[in-house]
């Protein structure tokens, strides 16, 4: 933003000298860069609008292809109708499941900074309340501005951000959806392997490439430069907070299995234990594709797919789908308004403070 004021300007008229030079200003080329500006800065806005809108439809034409497939009567009759005992579990191992979430990622901050965990987890459940409810972006976005507020610059928040969502995007990959597609797929196990091995073959030629081509890309401009610096020193001496991000993120996984059983037990399903675990975090490889709001539809049209490949009932397998979407949106709005409440109540007792 430009010092140049009206005051000044002012001034400037006053005291001016007829030098025989060319006006260095001149109003019209100015107001033109503002107008070049304001058009530059709606683009991403627009792109934004137009991002949400298709995510919104896609959404919307996934879950009337969901209601189509199934009985809406039988549905009705299940979701109605939910056990208690299974549902008071899936909240218990759902907010579990978050807190683990705030964990593994603290463990890779906290080597930048030494920001508090209890306070970290707070932040990170607001976050995770604003990625429920709105592109997982904005979640992210959340975070990374909670991050700012105890001096954790950008770049450090977002190489942090990153090496967590690869963490966990390897270990759905690799671990978990080899034994979903023994599962469900009429193949032999060594196929499974064979396609599992390729794909991580490529993964690590991918990796090789970053590693030997980002620095030169990079260390064209300084923020990304010390964003690379900053992603890079998870690979580079103790690698101690990247292996116990792994172990809590493996752990995680079977986390959300679990929470995922207990919402088709609430719908009267009798759901396979290790089928479940492995499918649960396969699905949510499909959730990080940006073609839905946060998974809506995608998560739950996989879900149906996939547990109807191993024979259970696809009215009460929505209805458990349909008992965990619902609780995640209440829980996200009820953890945006609380603190909600909590900044407004931080910022009025300064504004009372400075009175």
């Amino acid at each position: 933003m430009s010092d140049y004021t009206e005051s000044s300007e002012g001034r400037s008229h006053d005291n001016k000298e007829d030098t025989g030079q060319p006006m260095r200003r001149d109003g019209g080329a100015e107001d033109a860069g503002i107008d070049s500006t304001e058009g530059e800065l709606a683009k991403p806005k627009q792109r934004k609008i137009f991002s949400f809108i298709f995510r919104f439809a896609v959404s919307v034409l996934l879950l009337l292809w969901i209601f189509k497939s199934v009985n809406l009567g039988i549905f009705e009759e299940v979701v109605v109708s939910p056990k208690i005992l299974p549902i008071i579990a899936m909240i218990g191992f759902s907010l579990f499941y978050v807190y683990l979430g705030g964990l593994k990622l603290w463990v890779l901050f906290r080597g930048f900074s030494p920001i508090s965990l209890r306070l970290f987890t707070g932040y990170f459940f607001l976050a995770g309340s604003v990625g429920s409810l709105a592109p997982a972006i904005f979640g992210d976005f959340t975070m990374v501005g909670l991050a700012r507020r105890n001096l954790i610059p950008v770049h450090t928040s977002v190489s942090a951000i990153l090496m967590d969502r690869f963490i966990t995007m390897v270990i759905a990959l690799f671990i978990f959806t080899p034994f979903t597609l023994i599962c469900v797929l009429p193949v032999k196990p060594l196929f499974i392997v064979a396609l599992m091995g390729i794909l991580a073959l490529l993964l690590g030629c991918l990796i090789w490439g970053a590693v030997r081509f980002a620095p030169s890309l990079f260390d064209k401009f300084s923020a990304t430069k010390m964003f690379w610096q900053s992603f890079t020193l998870y690979f580079r001496g103790d690698r101690k907070d990247l292996y116990t991000n792994i172990l809590i993120g493996s752990f995680r996984g079977i986390i959300s299995g679990l929470t995922l059983i207990f919402a088709l037990m609430a719908a009267s399903v009798s759901p396979p234990f290790f089928s479940t675990i492995c499918i649960t975090n396969s699905l949510s490889i499909l959730t990080h594709i940006p073609v839905t709001l946060s998974g809506l539809g995608i998560y739950e049209g996989g879900g149906l797919v996939l547990f109807e490949a191993l024979g259970l009932n696809r009215e009460q397998v929505l209805a458990g789908l349909f008992y965990q979407r619902v609780y995640i949106i209440i829980w996200s709005l009820l953890t945006a308004a609380i603190w909600g409440v909590v900044i407004a109540v931080k910022r009025l007792k300064k504004g009372a403070a400075r009175l």
